[in-house]
């Protein structure tokens, strides 16, 4: 098994795929180690272990709203796809969304994953509320102002499994992409502040073969 770029054989013992919560706790509770299996998009070995990994990207998928709040409780490790297009069908967005839609929630925010715009926080940012699987197999949860709260959310997968995570949400908004062409490196040097704030998300792109993006 490898990550998506396949540059990372993955060398667990055993892989588990649990479809239940309690089949999940059991699963942790019994393992001597344990590491959380995303959608492999880590181009490094953090997901790697010789002992036991464990995907929840069979938990049973769940996205509930609440409007009071304007916030929405997921299953950890649905992406993003999935979670923004129940979103969007209820009014609803994320502020900040990664370059690729199948990454899954719980992965994407342990590993500090981006998005662009230099107001933006990362997808960590929305996070107000975590839940995870202990070594011991128990619940735990802690939600924004709880000590500890931000190592918990981009914990590297150090913590334990998340299962649940409560983010932020703000009106549903559309997006039109404007590409410009060949923006000199030189340009770029001089005004890097200037293109990175010219909309409310920017995003470079080149393959280092000619002078400019």
């Amino acid at each position: 098994m490898t990550n998506w770029a396949g540059n990372i054989t993955f060398q667990a013992t055993r892989v588990h795929r649990p479809t239940s919560l309690s089949e999940l706790q059991e699963i942790v509770a019994g393992a001597e180690r344990v590491r959380t299996l995303g959608t492999g998009h880590s181009f490094n070995r953090i997901a790697d272990t010789p002992a036991d990994l464990v995907s929840v990207a069979r938990l049973p998928e769940a996205v509930t709203v609440d409007r009071e709040h304007a916030q929405a409780t997921v299953s950890a490790g649905m992406r993003y796809a999935q979670v923004c297009s129940q979103l969007d069908d209820a009014g609803y967005a994320l502020h900040n969304l990664g370059s690729l839609p199948h990454i899954s929630v719980a992965g994407a925010c342990a590993t500090g994953t981006h998005g662009s715009g230099i107001t933006n926080g990362n997808l960590a940012t929305a996070v107000s509320g975590i839940e995870w699987v202990t070594a011991d197999g128990s619940l735990a949860t802690l939600t924004r102002g709880d000590a500890g709260f931000d190592g918990a959310v981009l914990s590297l997968g150090m913590l334990g499994v998340a299962t649940r995570m409560t983010l932020d949400l703000q009106p549903a908004f559309t997006v039109r992409q404007v590409v410009y062409e060949d923006l000199a490196f030189a340009r770029l040097a001089t005004d890097l502040d200037e293109v990175l704030g010219s909309a409310y998300s920017v995003s470079l792109f080149t393959d280092w073969t000619s002078p400019s993006f």
